[in-house]
C-alpha cells in the first residue's frame, strides 16, 4: 500500500473527511484527495502534522504494513479479550482502536476486533452515552470497513456482523441492505430474511424462509451421506456402507420426504451385498412408492411451499422406467441369475 492509501485508510478509522484533515493542515481539500489517489505526494514537512492528526507516526505512515497473518490475529485478539476482563471497556477500546491504526489494512483484524468490542459492550450491558454512542459509531465504520474487503470470508462475516447490529438497533431497511453480501445458497441469508420477515409482521413469509432452509439442507445432507456410501463401496467397507444407509433412512423420517427415498438407500446396501431377496423387495416396494415422491408435498414441515404435484403420468413413466433399468441394467444382473 503506497502512502496514499496509508493516509485515506487512517483518515477514514478517524471518522474525518479530507476537508477536515485539509482545514486541520491548512491545505485545501483537492490536495488531500491527489495524495488518497496517489496523483501527488505530501510535502515532507507535512508528514509529522499528518501523523499527528491521524493519531500514528511518520515511521508508521512510511513503513506501512498492510497484513497480519491468522496466528498474529488470534494473538492481538486473545490480548484484546485479557483487557476486557481487566479493565475498563474505554481502556480495552482504546487498545483496539491502536491496533486497528498500527494494521489499517488488516480486514481480519479490523472486523475480529470491532466483533469483540460490539460483543463486550452488549456483554457489560454498558448503557448509551455520548462516549459509547462514538465508540459504537468507531464500531460500525469498522465493519463497513471490513465489508470492503477483498476477501469474501471476511465480506460476509462482516455482513452478518452488521445485520446483527442494525437489527437489534431496529434499523430494519440497512439490515436487509446487508443481505446482498451473502451468497444465495447461504443458510445465514434465508435465517436473516426470515427474521425480518417476522418482524414486519409477515409470519407466512418468514414459515416458508425457514421451511425453504429445512429442504434445502435435506438436500445437501442426502447428497453428502450419498457421496460417503459411494466411497465406503468403492472400497469395499461395508461397516460404513450399513451405517450410512441407517442414517439416510432416518434422515427421510426426519425430513418427511417419503417411503420412496428410504427405500432407494436400503437399496443400495442391497446391491452392494449381493442380497438377492432384499433387492427383489427394494424393487417392488420402489415402484410401489413411486406416487410417494413428492411426500414432502403434503408434510406439515412445508406447509408454506408450494410443489408442483405428481402427475399420473409421470408417475406411471417413471414406473416403467424403473421396470426396464431393473430388467437391463447390469448392476441388476445377479438378482434374475439361477440358484
Amino acid at each position: 500500500m503506497r502512502i496514499g492509501e496509508v493516509i485515506r485508510t487512517y483518515r477514514k478509522n478517524r471518522n474525518m473527511t479530507q476537508e477536515e484533515m485539509a482545514r486541520r493542515l491548512g491545505v485545501t481539500a483537492p490536495a488531500v484527495n491527489k495524495w488518497e489517489n496517489n496523483v501527488s505526494l505530501p510535502d515532507i514537512t507535512l508528514l509529522a502534522p499528518i501523523a499527528r492528526i491521524l493519531e500514528t507516526t511518520p515511521d508508521t505512515l512510511l513503513s506501512f504494513r498492510e497484513e497480519l497473518t491468522q496466528e498474529e490475529v488470534n494473538v492481538i485478539v486473545q490480548e484484546a479479550d485479557g483487557k476486557f476482563q481487566k479493565v475498563s471497556f474505554e481502556e480495552a477500546f482504546d487498545f483496539c482502536r491502536k491496533k486497528i491504526c498500527q494494521y489499517p489494512g488488516c480486514g481480519r483484524l479490523i472486523l475480529h476486533l470491532a466483533m469483540a468490542l460490539d460483543g463486550w459492550r452488549i456483554l457489560k450491558g454498558i448503557p448509551d452515552s455520548e462516549k459509547m454512542k462514538e465508540c459504537d459509531r468507531e464500531i460500525l465504520g469498522w465493519y463497513k470497513q471490513a465489508l470492503e474487503s477483498e476477501d469474501s470470508e471476511i465480506r460476509e462475516k462482516a455482513a452478518d456482523a452488521l445485520f446483527s447490529y442494525y437489527y437489534r438497533n431496529e434499523d430494519y431497511e440497512k439490515a436487509e441492505a446487508c443481505l446482498k453480501y451473502f451468497s444465495r445458497m447461504d443458510p445465514v441469508k434465508k435465517i436473516h430474511k426470515a427474521q425480518l420477515c417476522e418482524i414486519r409482521g409477515d409470519r407466512s413469509s418468514a414459515f416458508k424462509e425457514y421451511e425453504e432452509l429445512l429442504f434445502q439442507t435435506n438436500n445437501v445432507a442426502e447428497m453428502t451421506l450419498g457421496g460417503i456410501f459411494m466411497l465406503a463401496e468403492k472400497h469395499g467397507d461395508f461397516q460404513k456402507a450399513r451405517m450410512i444407509t441407517e442414517k439416510m433412512t432416518g434422515l427421510a423420517e426426519l425430513f418427511e420426504t417419503g417411503e420412496y427415498h428410504k427405500v432407494s438407500a436400503q437399496m443400495q446396501i442391497s446391491l452392494m451385498e449381493k442380497d438377492r431377496e432384499k433387492v427383489r423387495d427394494c424393487m417392488k416396494k420402489l415402484i410401489d412408492a413411486v406416487e410417494e415422491m413428492d411426500a414432502c408435498r403434503t408434510s406439515a414441515l412445508y406447509e408454506h411451499m408450494e410443489f408442483k404435484e405428481l402427475s399420473p403420468e409421470f408417475a406411471d413413466q417413471m414406473k416403467a422406467i424403473l421396470s426396464e433399468s431393473f430388467r437391463k441394467d447390469p448392476v441388476y444382473g445377479f438378482v434374475f441369475e439361477e440358484e
